[in-house]
């Protein structure tokens, strides 16, 4: 998720999920105090516009992202926004600065940790970063057909050596049986309180398959790996492995395929957690 624009133009699914979960949460959010961080904040406009007018005034966010351009660009259309802050962050690293150690009294993520190909150090970042008392609040993905199609094309010899990583895009909880239960045992094994932790299913149409291809641009971590000679057969091989796992929904006006509809049926997780006062024993996986 480095090409910025493309994302800000394409992420209407994400925001709206995000807005459900901050809506949903919008209480706990608005009793919050102190220091927060949002991690995977992107080009902040979900943390700007839908998570700071939730929070108390003088709540302070600290946006976070691996991606340095997303940073720049936040930084850059948030500016004027004194109470928010950005840097960047690997959430599951292994080396978690020691200026972000119990620097926190909220965390929240919204369609992020499911990039993560370690959960269980990422959790015990976000335990490490908290404060004795404090929360976190996180939405990602369970499961999307999207990462079967990426398995399905590494077995192409033609895309395998650009996709020599593709393990660390089909994220961890897709292919758990039951991803809530795997996800609970993971909050519990790093110490957390589990105040609520929910699987659900979510849908989002596309309006047509242009809007499926700018969505892929725009999130697909392989497309520009390949060289430009390859590149269209492989969003062209992506588009239609998407769209054989896809609902469509012909426009009555409309006779061939890419008039259609698309209809996405995915999964989320859901996960309010708290950091105890008095830290249990946990250990790092």
């Amino acid at each position: 998720m480095y090409m910025v624009e493309e994302y800000v133009n394409a992420c209407k699914f994400q925001y709206r999920d995000a807005l459900e979960v901050i809506e949903e949460f919008g209480k706990e959010i608005s009793e919050m105090k102190g220091k927060c961080i949002d991690i995977g904040c992107g080009p902040g406009n979900v943390t700007k516009t839908l998570l700071l007018p939730k929070l108390a005034p003088e709540v302070q966010v600290v946006g976070a992202d691996i991606s340095k351009p997303m940073v720049e660009y936040a930084r850059k259309k948030c500016s004027e926004e004194k109470r928010l802050s950005f840097i960047c962050l690997n959430a599951e690293t292994e080396d978690l600065p020691n200026e972000l150690v119990e620097q926190f009294d909220n965390v929240f993520s919204f369609f992020c940790l499911h990039w993560c190909v370690n959960p269980w150090r990422t959790f015990n970042n976000i335990w490490r970063m908290l404060r004795p008392g404090g929360t976190a609040l996180t939405m990602f993905l369970a499961r999307n057909d999207g990462f079967d199609v990426y398995m399905s094309l590494y077995e192409n010899p033609r895309y395998r050596p650009y996709m020599q990583d593709v393990d660390c895009f089909v994220p961890y909880y897709h292919r758990c049986k039951d991803q809530r239960s795997s996800l609970r045992r993971i909050l519990e094994h790093t110490g957390f309180e589990v105040l609520h932790c929910s699987k659900r299913e979510r849908s989002y149409i596309f309006q047509n398959e242009q809007s499926l291809i700018n969505h892929q641009l725009a999130v697909n971590p392989f497309i520009n790996r390949f060289p430009e000679e390859l590149r269209e057969e492989f969003l062209e091989d992506l588009t239609q492995g998407l769209l054989r796992r896809k609902i469509l929904f012909r426009r009555d006006t409309d006779c061939d395929q890419r008039g259609y509809r698309i209809l996405d049926v995915y999964d989320i997780l859901v996960a309010h957690v708290r950091k105890p006062l008095e830290e249990a024993c946990h250990e790092d996986r």
